[in-house]
């Protein structure tokens, strides 16, 4: 009888350590906490560190992760301001603001998930439809507008999930975009024949670039070569100019030399090797031939 009521006392007393160990809880690096006395939250949010409470059943308490979460979204169909559907897989960045709105009004990540996801999508859904299909996808970089639609559906959804579920959202982002199975093919087909096009654009107008340097260039050409012609002339009618000023000049000072020399340069273009010359006696070349230099 002795031993019961031992046994009995030590069980009481294990029960009573076990139940004061209750009144201390630890918050991780990673987490923050409030505590809700008879599942009614108190103000204060603990911080990481370790703590005290009143025993259970009083309080109870509620962790949350403080962490940057990421949150990838399933791939949605979505149709462009041009009419184009396509598939946009993107994901989310975003993390606890006020864990108690959060508490009261989504009180777990699964649940804030499929909230953000149906945020999300109809903002996506929304955005998308103001922007056309070359704003995702085009050979021209200044068309591609992805950092805007993801700063617009950030901008469309962010103040909501703050305001109503304590959540911030701190971007979204495009991981690639597709085209549903049925119409890729066709998209394909239309984006090669536009880009077919853009590509005889292209050549159409390198092909007139060139026609026009092509004549460009002929027209200068032209124009060097007939200024060359009328320099050279100038030149020639200087050097001819000049020559006859010489001759005469020499001519002046010895008159019969000059004859004789211009007699000698008149052999020299008329006669060779193989010349036959038949002259009568009063001829000035045979007068020199005959009578040598003078």
């Amino acid at each position: 009888m002795k031993l019961s009521k031992i046994i009995v006392a030590l069980l009481i007393v294990i029960a009573l350590l076990a139940w004061g160990g209750t009144a201390f809880f630890i918050v991780e690096t990673s987490q923050s906490a409030i505590l809700a006395r008879f599942n009614r939250p108190l103000e204060h949010v603990y911080q990481p560190g370790l703590h005290f409470k009143a025993p259970w059943p009083i309080d109870s308490v509620y962790r949350f992760d403080k962490r940057i979460l990421v949150f990838s979204h399933r791939a949605t169909e979505f149709l462009t301001q041009d009419k184009k559907n396509i598939l946009v897989d993107s994901f989310a960045v975003w993390k606890i603001d006020d864990e108690h709105k959060f508490l009261a009004k989504v009180r777990n990540r699964d649940v804030a998930e499929i909230l953000l996801l149906e945020m999300i999508t109809a903002a996506m859904g929304e955005v998308i439809g103001k922007f056309d299909l070359g704003n995702f996808i085009s050979t021209e970089e200044d068309q591609v507008r992805i950092a805007d639609i993801n700063g617009a559906v950030v901008a469309a959804c962010a103040q909501t999930a703050k305001r109503d579920y304590g959540l911030t959202i701190i971007d979204v982002r495009i991981n690639r975009f597709n085209f549903p199975l049925q119409n890729r093919s066709a998209v394909i087909q239309r984006m090669q024949a536009e880009r077919e096009r853009i590509a005889t654009r292209y050549r159409g107008e390198g092909e007139e670039e060139a026609l026009k340097i092509e004549a460009a260039t002929e027209f200068e050409t032209r124009k060097i070569i007939a200024e060359a012609k009328k320099e050279a002339e100038v030149i020639i009618g200087q050097g001819e100019a000049t020559a006859i000023k010489i001759y005469g000049e020499a001519y002046a000072k010895d008159p019969e030399f000059y004859e004789f020399m211009r007699t000698l340069e008149a052999y020299d273009r008329i006669i060779d090797s193989d010349t036959t010359l038949v002259l009568p006696t009063d001829s000035p070349l045979w007068s020199l031939i005959e009578k040598g230099a003078p």
